[in-house]
């Protein structure tokens, strides 16, 4: 008799990839495409936040999800 689960592709049950809470400051760079004085600015004006973790500077990722989407 049928079983009346229905299958599921191996791509349908691989968890989703992880997206960094935070990134460097070359890296944000790339992601929104200016340079890093840019993103000094940004930083200086309130427009990024950031977030030390030792001697790195991060920039979270929704500050810069939100700088792109306005």
């Amino acid at each position: 008799m049928p079983s009346t689960e229905t299958k599921l592709s191996r791509a349908e049950l691989a968890p989703a990839p992880l997206e960094p809470l935070a990134v460097r400051i070359p890296t944000a760079m790339q992601l929104i495409g200016v340079r890093r004085s840019t993103v000094y600015a940004l930083i200086k004006a309130g427009e990024l936040r950031t977030v030390k973790l030792g001697r790195a500077t991060l920039i979270t990722m929704i500050s810069l999800r939100q700088l792109v989407e306005r």
